[in-house]
């Protein structure tokens, strides 16, 4: 009996729970990716069935570290400044994207650099809030929406606070949770949009591939951090794509911020170069097959980046067990 206490006592829910939400979040919107994908060609649902594959594995080697974890200790005091910077962060967003008219990708680009430059210890929180702010007003009609929005992101960034740590685009999950729930809610519908032109989808594939390594050189290598390389790659794009690109300007700027999210991965889950080109490839084709799905939603490109990167470092784990398992082999014989 006090044996079954302990193993009580030891459970970590916060971060079970966690993980469950970040979990199934991702895969629903991966195995919704692959219908998408395979309705338009057989190859491509075939690539993302990859990307599915991968980030399966990655789940469930979280899932083993999170049951082998112990309980946290919860600082109430953090908790309420980190739950108040996501619900901060999304109100300044949704303010510049609409009221400003400075649009979503902008929007929530300023409000990283300046939450990086004036409150650096919750630049990271503010930041996961303006993904919510990011929502098209399609979806939420008002402050009072949004601030629902940020408030069931806010809960859910405290519960998942622990998990998967390093993966870039969790931020983005977290925001698309609260907003999904919130639009669910409300009745809403998202936006549908068609998957773009053979050219288009190219370009979006070099921007994704550019713009991911590109955050994740200022982030790991040049020590600018995950939320101002991020904010500067997407401010970037924002600002200069649209005037290279009149026609697709728009959405090449949402495929650069998209990616600058895959580039917030800390360099223990990508040691290499190769592991972050893979990962802006997997964001873009992912981004591609996506598009007629939660059109709108904030936190919806996060959550792209996120299932890239996971599943980059989930088939990366996998091959290298390949590799030990056959040296173990040759050597046995």
């Amino acid at each position: 009996m006090q044996k079954t206490l302990n193993l009580e006592k030891k459970t970590n829910w916060r971060a079970l729970i966690g993980w469950a939400l970040l979990s199934l979040t991702i895969i629903a919107l991966l195995i919704s990716t692959i219908i998408e994908a395979w309705r338009y060609h057989s190859i491509s649902g075939i690539v993302t069935l990859v990307v599915l594959i991968g980030a399966l594995i990655a789940v469930g080697m979280e899932a083993k570290r999170v049951l082998l974890s112990s309980p946290e200790r919860a600082d109430t005091t953090h908790l309420i400044l980190q739950a108040f910077s996501v619900f901060a962060g999304a109100i300044l967003a949704f303010l510049i994207s609409h009221d400003l008219g400075l649009g979503p990708v902008v929007a929530a680009s300023i409000v990283g650099i300046i939450a990086h430059l004036i409150l650096p210890k919750y630049s990271i929180p503010i930041y996961c809030g303006a993904f919510v702010g990011m929502t098209s007003n399609v979806l939420l009609f008002s402050y009072g929406e949004v601030a629902i929005a940020g408030i069931i992101s806010a809960i859910v960034y405290n519960l998942t606070e622990h998990n998967f740590a390093g993966f870039g685009g969790k931020l983005g999950t977290i925001a698309l949770i609260g907003t999904a729930i919130t639009c669910m809610s409300l009745g809403r519908e998202f936006l549908i949009l068609p998957i773009a032109d053979l050219r288009t989808n190219l370009i979006i594939i070099l921007v994704g591939m550019i713009a991911t390594p590109l955050t994740f050189y200022l982030n790991a290598y040049k020590n600018h951090g995950p939320t101002m390389a991020s904010a500067f790659v997407g401010l970037l794009g924002g600002l200069i794509l649209p005037a290279i690109f009149p026609v697709i300007g728009g959405t090449l700027a949402v495929v650069a911020i998209c990616a600058s999210f895959a580039g917030m991965t800390s360099e223990r889950r990508c040691p290499n170069k190769w592991h972050i080109l893979i990962t802006g490839l997997f964001t873009s084709i992912v981004f591609v097959y996506s598009t007629p799905l939660l059109g709108g939603a904030g936190g919806k490109l996060g959550t792209i980046a996120f299932g890239a990167v996971l599943s980059t470092c989930g088939l990366t784990r996998f091959a290298q067990w390949i590799i030990q398992r056959a040296q173990r082999k040759q050597k046995a014989e």
